[in-house]
């Protein structure tokens, strides 16, 4: 399962690529390397007036597409760049603020199921930046049973703007539980789910949030009492 979480995550979090943007070459020249680094050598030379196209970015540099083949350009030298209708290219630097505007994230947690080993994925929408809803699938590992969850969230963050930014919300949905027992023919148990989180949302850099979150869950059962989980965890996630 948790094979299958981390593959999911990351078909989630491949980049969304845009149209290619023709640009040409506004000052002298451009270096082209071979990979996204300096340590990639520079296999081609863009001069002035030469046309390119713009692919993706990664991180600080972008693929380009030059003469039918594809190189990276270091973000830095996007200032000597101009689209076909004159007018500088530039790549805003103000990632905070793509930050606090985000509408998409992807995010991987490890954590604390009441003493099970917990792996989650989740997918996030901001529909402001201070209302978030989420989905989120955990597996939790234990010794007597295993556990897999599905929950709908909504988050309410009321210093999005804050660096550290505290957060808490609400949610729902279902637990299914497979006893581990070999000595009783147990059957596996689908329960309903009631949760409320508390957590923080720390903004590292580029498109990386750290997060970390305490969630008190309410499974209902059909039984005269109900079960509360204490869960915990700790991860990251990477917007859009």
């Amino acid at each position: 399962m948790m094979r299958y979480l981390l593959l999911c995550f990351f078909l989630i979090t491949l980049p969304l690529l845009a149209e290619p943007v023709a640009v040409k070459v506004s000052g002298d020249f451009v270096n082209l390397h071979s990979g996204a680094g300096r340590g990639y050598p520079v296999l081609q030379v863009a001069l002035k007036g030469e046309q390119l196209s713009l692919l993706t970015q990664r991180t600080d540099w972008v693929q380009v597409e030059f003469k039918q083949q594809k190189y990276w350009l270091a973000r830095a030298d996007l200032a000597q760049l101009m689209t076909l209708q004159q007018q500088t290219f530039s790549l805003s630097d103000d990632r905070l603020a793509a930050y606090e505007q985000r509408s998409l994230e992807a995010g991987l947690l490890l954590g604390d199921f009441n003493g099970s080993s917990l792996y989650q994925l989740s997918v996030a929408y901001n529909f402001t930046p201070y209302i978030q809803t989420e989905l989120a699938i955990g597996q939790a590992n234990g010794d007597q049973a295993d556990n897999l969850s599905a929950e709908l969230s909504v988050y309410l963050s009321p210093m999005p703007h804050w660096r550290i930014s505290p957060y808490f919300g609400i949610g729902g949905g279902v637990l299914r539980t497979t006893p581990r027992t070999i000595l009783v023919q147990t059957q596996d148990r689908n329960n309903s789910l009631a949760s409320m989180e508390l957590g923080l949302r720390y903004y590292l850099s580029r498109n990386f949030i750290a997060r970390a979150g305490y969630r008190r869950s309410v499974i209902v059962t059909d039984r005269n009492d109900n079960e509360e989980i204490d869960t915990w965890k700790l991860g990251f996630s990477v917007f859009f």
